[in-house]
């Protein structure tokens, strides 16, 4: 292998999100960027690393991004300094950036997202359960998810546009499980995870948003007097 191949190959395999395989990726692509680079005022040793990556597998391209931070350091038992390093998969989207939600509705979401394009059946799965979680969290106490549904809508909770969602949700996922009619393809899947978010925004990201939006005004009110 020549210099050139080598620069072109990840030290590290990574999961594909797109076809579920762990495998050495091909570097289609970076850009680094950081506080030693030209035209940075920072007096902070930070730097990002962006890496397009090319799967060998399913054709498909990765975003990955690399955060170093030299301030932040920690020991090891050895006495070694270990500065902090952080991967992110930025594209295909796998997380959900709040903290506005509980963290068992959050991890539920990211594990359908990371196999939405892997497995519909268990994306579908996954989503059916990230909402019973949000309606139980939303205060639903009847039992099964038609009902937790029902409940939460009579309480005002959702309005109707996300009650059918939910339903849609519900429906698909007894599918996945149970082996019924509905059958899932990859644009149906987008638009339950779609629907899932809504969810979500509606009852926890929104909320927060426009509290933190309110504190900002009435703090400005109260320094101008």
């Amino acid at each position: 292998m020549n210099k050139e191949q080598e620069e072109n190959i990840t030290s590290k395999t990574y999961l594909c999100l797109h076809c579920g395989n762990e495998t050495l990726m091909k570097k289609a692509g970076e850009l680094k960027w950081g506080s030693n680079n030209e035209g940075s005022n920072s007096v902070f040793g930070f730097s990002s690393h962006y890496q397009m990556l090319f799967c060998p597998v399913c054709y498909k391209i990765t975003l990955l991004e690399t955060y170093s931070d030299e301030d932040m350091v920690d020991y090891d038992p050895f006495g070694e300094v270990n500065y902090y390093s952080r991967d992110t998969i930025l594209y295909p989207v796998n997380t959900i950036d709040s903290n506005a939600m509980p963290e068992n509705i959050k991890e539920a979401f990211e594990s359908a997202l990371k196999v939405r394009n892997i497995d519909v059946n268990a994306c579908s799965l996954l989503l059916r359960r990230t909402l019973e979680i949000i309606l139980t969290d939303q205060g639903a106490t009847e039992w099964g998810l038609k009902k937790k549904i029902e409940e939460i809508a009579t309480k005002g909770i959702l309005p109707d546009s996300l009650k059918e969602a939910s339903f849609f949700t519900k429906k698909y996922g007894d599918s996945a499980a149970h082996g019924k009619e509905l059958t899932a393809d990859e644009s149906d899947i987008e638009k339950l995870v779609d629907f899932v978010k809504y969810i979500i925004e509606y009852l926890y990201i929104i909320p927060t948003k426009i509290q933190q939006f309110k504190k900002r005004i009435e703090q400005q009110e109260e320094q101008n007097g």
